[in-house]
């Protein structure tokens, strides 16, 4: 947890940060608790059922079914509510160019541990602009001095690829996109089933 000293208006800032990253934190623990009851209530409907149906035809076995089915599809939203409340955004000055979005499945789960390259419309990766890693969260940043956004030029179409260690590939849903000086920019991508596949993500996503 955050340490808030509150000495004034010398640790304003950093008084304001720390707030915020116990907030932060204090989300994610709520977040993952929540979570974890409703897979526990899943296991008792489950085991309801399974008694229910021991004892003959009884019209409640359908019932908790269906619940089961309900409360697993609450538990996965929780799951990406948790991821992105584990984002943290990286800090900038008012002169640099953040980059940032998830990499995500289509359910928006979060595809972690993969290159992103920032790549022109030609499929060649911009210069001196190195590749970023996506986090647990799916979550990437990139954080672009001043020369290096007058480098790429305004109006410059870019878009981003992903790779792992058994491929790369431009995601179908990557959206083309320009840059310019002291900007933020969210760029979401969802991959395919198959895009998983062929970077071969998908054991990440079987079970969900």
């Amino acid at each position: 947890m955050a340490l808030i000293l509150n000495t004034g208006q010398n640790s304003y800032k950093s008084d304001l940060e720390g707030l915020f990253e116990t907030l932060q934190e204090q989300r994610s623990e709520l977040l993952s608790m929540v979570r974890d009851v409703q897979l526990a209530a899943r296991l008792l409907a489950v085991a309801e059922a399974r008694r229910l149906g021991e004892a003959g035809d009884d019209p409640r076995v359908a019932h908790y079914l269906n619940g089961s089915d309900a409360i697993l599809r609450r538990a996965a939203a929780l799951e990406i509510e948790t991821e992105i409340a584990n984002i943290r955004v990286p800090p900038l000055t008012k002169h640099e160019t953040l980059l940032q979005g998830r990499i995500t499945d289509e359910s928006a789960r979060a595809t972690a541990h993969v290159a992103v390259t920032l790549i022109d419309e030609q499929g060649t990766p911009v210069v001196g602009v190195p590749p970023v890693e996506t986090d647990d969260s799916g979550y990437y940043a990139f954080i672009l001095q001043p020369a290096q956004v007058d480098a790429i030029g305004a109006g410059r179409k870019l878009t981003l690829q992903v790779g792992s260690a058994s491929g790369k590939l431009v995601p179908a849903a990557a959206q083309a996109f320009t840059l310019a000086s002291g900007e933020v920019k969210v760029s979401e991508t969802r991959l395919q089933a198959s895009e998983l596949e062929k970077l071969r993500l998908r054991p990440l996503f079987s079970g969900a």
